[in-house]
């Protein structure tokens, strides 16, 4: 007998491995609504209240390459841990902490092999969440969630739903969804080289066909390469919403779910970008240039155009850092190319699943944990001295116990943008947000080149969150129906199936093979495995 038991624990381990990457289960998650207990606790409950008696949780985590800690802190004794003593009279331990996430996966996987699995973990995909489920080793926590979750993180769950469901298995809550810090971070933008832009005298593009003549006076002004371009087409695939494509995400069309990368609209990318190319307007060295080459032509003042995610702000600070404070670049809402409204592709967000072993005692005392890092990263409900000692440790720990707030950076940057409007910073509810404030100001006061990410993400008349948040304030977004749970088709192919449209969109780009390739294309791809991934994809989300 147990014998048969360490075989059955070495086979969830293995699945559970596999899932680690992407794994997924026959059985998928319920998309049975958001709905939260509303009855009263036979006896009232203090989520804040301290236990007379100590109560201990054990955890596991992988460690941090950036970690600081000051004299006789570690990850055992640090601010964080302190706090859950003094406040809860709870007492985290750690069973374990790996040296990388790469090792915090393989640890975990032993520790469900041996049954040596912590009170609290985090997992990283549906998928494995599914196998837990399964295997009885993920608690039910509905009425724990239900009694214990502060409203903060109930509000969490219920501003994002679709999340929320995937950790549902019958209208029953197994996991917890860690969300992220929001959806403002995804749409992407056009960055334009400011002075270059105000030298020529030239307008805010408000079509592709304005974007691509800048480009042209940009390469015969300053020997511009033109827009940057890698081997992955990463510019390409960020402009294609302007005809109306989106590749990379699953769609929903008048015959099902659909892959973006394979719809028709591709080809009027396609016909664009080779004409682009044609002409000198894309960089020509993209088919050799990863993704540190292509930006590498930004810093090095060769391209005036480059199309990005929010997060080139700081490549943009080691623009500043090489060519100075004037060749800052700023971010434009991608315009259409066909007079059809843009949308902005949104995808699952969510950095992992905390689940509660089913052999937990006291999963009441890990809520309450939840809770504590929730009012305290988010609201700044401390005193200003312990907060600034726990912030200086936040990213280190506590790895299991923090659940995200997804309105943070566009809360963030609504207040960051009125107060450097008006001048006043009175209101700002300190921590996260005053700091960002202050990088801003440093910024345009003393063009400090370590200050250019923040104020080029959230402070500049043109940031990227500026753009964000019109897309996201307008609707202008298309969801990624792929929304957890991956196919199997998908899981096993990786990359396959993508590196095949690449392969052929990078020849029809560069004239060796004609636009209408793209269809034979679409067939060779449907042959490796989309055409099955597509089915998949429709029995798990396709409408019931």
């Amino acid at each position: 007998m147990k014998k048969i038991k360490r075989v059955l624990a070495c086979l969830l381990a293995i699945c559970i491995s596999i899932g680690m990457v992407s794994c997924t289960s026959k059985e998928t998650p319920t998309s049975t609504p958001n709905t939260f207990s509303t009855d009263t606790p036979a006896k009232p409950v203090d989520i804040w209240g301290k236990y007379d008696e100590p109560v201990t949780i054990t955890t596991v985590l992988p460690s941090n390459n950036a970690a600081k800690f000051n004299d006789g802190e570690s990850y055992d004794k640090n601010p964080w841990y302190d706090q859950f003593k003094e406040k809860f009279n709870i007492d985290v331990k750690n069973l374990w902490v790996a040296g990388t996430s790469a090792d915090y996966k393989t640890k975990l996987n032993l520790s469900i092999a041996d049954g040596s699995l912590p009170d609290v973990f985090v997992v990283s995909s549906v998928g494995v969440l599914n196998q837990l489920i399964d295997s009885g080793v993920a608690s039910d926590i509905t009425e724990v969630f239900n009694t214990y979750a502060s409203e903060d993180i109930k509000g969490y769950m219920e501003s994002n739903p679709d999340t929320y469901n995937t950790a549902l298995r019958d209208g029953k809550m197994y996991g917890i969804p860690q969300l992220s810090y929001g959806i403002i971070d995804q749409p992407n933008q056009i960055w334009i080289r400011k002075d270059w832009k105000e030298e020529q005298k030239i307008a805010d593009p408000k079509t592709m066909d304005e974007v691509f003549a800048m480009a042209k006076i940009f390469k015969e002004k300053y020997g511009a390469l033109g827009l940057g371009e890698d081997q992955t087409l990463f510019g390409m695939k960020i402009i294609a919403p302007a005809w109306g494509a989106y590749p990379g995400i699953w769609i929903d069309t008048p015959s099902g779910i659909e892959y973006g990368s394979v719809q028709p609209e591709m080809k009027d990318v396609l016909t664009a970008y080779s004409k682009l190319y044609k002409d000198g307007l894309v960089y020509p060295d993209f088919i050799t240039s990863d993704n540190t080459k292509m930006t590498q032509t930004n810093i090095n003042g060769k391209t005036g155009i480059q199309p990005f995610e929010q997060w080139w702000a700081w490549i943009g600070a080691d623009v500043v850092a090489n060519l100075g404070k004037d060749s800052i670049f700023q971010a434009y809402t991608i315009p259409s190319a066909n007079g059809k409204a843009v949308k902005a592709p949104i995808k699952f967000a969510n950095y992992g699943y905390i689940v509660i072993n089913s052999k937990c005692k006291n999963p009441d005392a890990a809520m309450k944990l939840f809770n504590y890092f929730g009012k305290v990263e988010f609201k700044g409900d401390e005193d200003p001295e312990i907060l600034k000692e726990l912030q200086r440790v936040t990213s280190i720990v506590p790895y299991s116990f923090r659940v995200f707030d997804p309105q943070t950076d566009y809360n963030q940057f609504i207040a960051i943008a009125e107060a450097l409007k008006t001048g006043d910073a009175s209101k700002l509810l300190g921590g996260a947000t005053t700091s960002k404030y202050n990088i801003c100001v440093d910024f345009m006061k003393n063009g400090t080149i370590s200050s250019v990410g923040t104020y080029l993400q959230c402070g500049d008349e043109k940031s990227a969150y500026r753009v964000s948040k019109e897309m996201l304030d307008s609707s202008s977004f298309i969801k990624d129906i792929l929304w957890g749970n991956s196919p199997q088709t998908l899981t096993d192919s990786g990359s396959t199936l993508d590196d095949i449209l690449i392969q052929g969109f990078t020849q029809i780009i560069v004239g060796e093979e004609p636009v209408e390739y793209f269809d034979k294309l679409v067939e060779s791809w449907k042959s490796a495995g989309g055409k099955q991934a597509t089915k998949e994809m429709n029995e798990i989300y396709g409408k019931k």
